[in-house]
């Protein structure tokens, strides 16, 4: 799955556990008068405060200490790119095709695109995709398509994936604790950021 963040180290997005959680809170201006009457406006443009609570359980030590060295190096000031699943929404992501594939379902891109946003099931379009066309899978470069197909070298191929959102947060707040013969747990909390 798309869902998750891309981790420097780890070759594939950094996927929290299922019991991600969302809480939204409005920021309004009040005004008060003395009958009881008041008005309330928003205050800013992105006037509700959305903050993740996130989960990465029973880890292998190398994948825990990771998150943990990409959480202190962003130092709860740089923002990264948080998916998240939300079911009135899309992303998309492209990527180029680094090599011919003639009638293939098995895909390579462009090792730059190595983390783009790909999830199973997103539907893909572009010069030499024939047909409706979804991810069966995707691992690093490599993306398998759910019927053959031939592109040509260099094309750019968009990945549209359903049910999700991307957005910019920031990790200010996380902790770490053994749970077993070498796997952590790591808790952490994504406060989301409005930048572009």
């Amino acid at each position: 799955m798309a869902i998750g963040f891309i981790v420097t180290n780890i070759d594939a997005k950094v996927l929290p556990d299922k019991t991600l959680s969302l809480s939204s809170k409005p920021k309004v201006r009040v005004a008060k008068f003395g009958d009881g009457y008041q008005q309330r406006i928003a205050d800013g443009l992105n006037s509700i405060d959305e903050n993740f609570t996130v989960s990465f359980k029973n880890r292998p030590k190398i994948e825990a200490d990771d998150i943990e060295a990409f959480f202190t190096d962003k130092k709860g000031v740089t923002s990264f790119a948080f998916t998240y699943p939300d079911t009135n929404s899309t992303t998309t992501a492209t990527a180029t095709v680094n090599g011919a594939v003639s009638s293939s379902t098995s895909v390579t891109i462009d090792a730059s695109a190595t983390n783009v946003n790909i999830s199973p099931n997103a539907t893909v379009t572009g010069t030499g995709i024939s047909g409706t066309v979804t991810v069966s899978s995707s691992s690093g470069t490599a993306v398998v398509l759910s019927s053959a197909q031939s592109i040509n070298d260099g094309v750019t191929l968009t990945f549209t994936n359903p049910n999700e959102r991307e957005v910019k947060v920031i990790c200010g707040d996380w902790n770490i604790s053994y749970s077993n013969s070498n796997h952590y747990d790591i808790n952490a909390k994504f406060e989301r950021v409005y930048e572009p």
